[in-house]
């Protein structure tokens, strides 16, 4: 267990400060899930957070149970891995009580941590359609990594149907992601073709919120997973 208070200014735990808002993630467990929640208050090495509900009522804890505690201040998300010590209400307002698990991980998003990936995608080249109308299809493609800021795909010429890429190309994605289907649309950044193939990098014009949940979750596992093999 790491003590709250015995973590250095300039660590990330100082994030946690009284109103912090953010959300719970149960990533195991019948009640595995995102709940919206705050720092109510700090006690030494522990934290309080509002307790999370669940279909209107508050959500089913247990001494232990392990979450993750995601904020955002804008530039950067911050995942605190912390453990349900234990739950205190206190006139009517409930309080989970939790201790920090690891040192917190920081995500800077300006960076954009970019993730390979083995997708099979499928995208629609909007600017050729506009040249050439009726003559473009969905496109068959291999997304080779990813970031918040956007993804790195792969097609080969064959596939292409003579579809060429340019730099600042608008292009549509179709995806899969933890089981539901996507749609998001782009620019091309940088083009390579050799040896058949064409290389693209799309920047995201945005992502939704729950989209960019999704894609953060699957960087963060794809990024634990890479420290692991280290």
């Amino acid at each position: 267990m790491v003590k709250y208070t015995d973590i250095p200014q300039n660590d990330y735990t100082n994030k946690l400060q009284v109103g912090a808002k953010g959300e719970i993630v149960v990533n195991a467990g019948i009640y595995k899930g995102h709940y919206a929640s705050y720092v109510e208050d700090v006690k030494s090495e522990t934290i309080g957070f509002a307790h999370p509900l669940m279909s209107g009522a508050l959500l089913p804890v247990y001494r232990e149970l392990e979450f993750d505690f995601i904020m955002d201040d804008g530039n950067a998300q911050y995942i605190f891995e912390m453990a349900v010590r234990r739950v205190e209400i206190q006139n009517g307002l409930a309080t989970m009580w939790a201790v920090l698990q690891d040192r917190p991980k920081r995500i800077q998003r300006r960076q954009f941590l970019r993730v390979p990936c083995l997708w099979n995608i499928s995208i629609f080249h909007t600017d050729y359609e506009k040249k050439k109308p009726m003559s473009t299809k969905w496109l068959p493609a291999h997304a080779i990594n990813v970031s918040l800021g956007g993804y790195r795909f792969k097609i080969s010429k064959e596939d292409a149907r003579g579809v060429r890429f340019e730099r600042g190309d608008r292009i549509l994605l179709f995806f899969e992601l933890s089981g539901k289907q996507y749609m998001l649309s782009g620019s091309a950044m940088r083009i390579e073709y050799s040896e058949n193939f064409w290389e693209v990098g799309v920047s995201f014009d945005s992502l939704p919120s729950i989209m960019e949940k999704k894609l953060f979750e699957y960087i963060r596992q794809q990024e634990l997973i890479w420290h692991e093999e280290l």
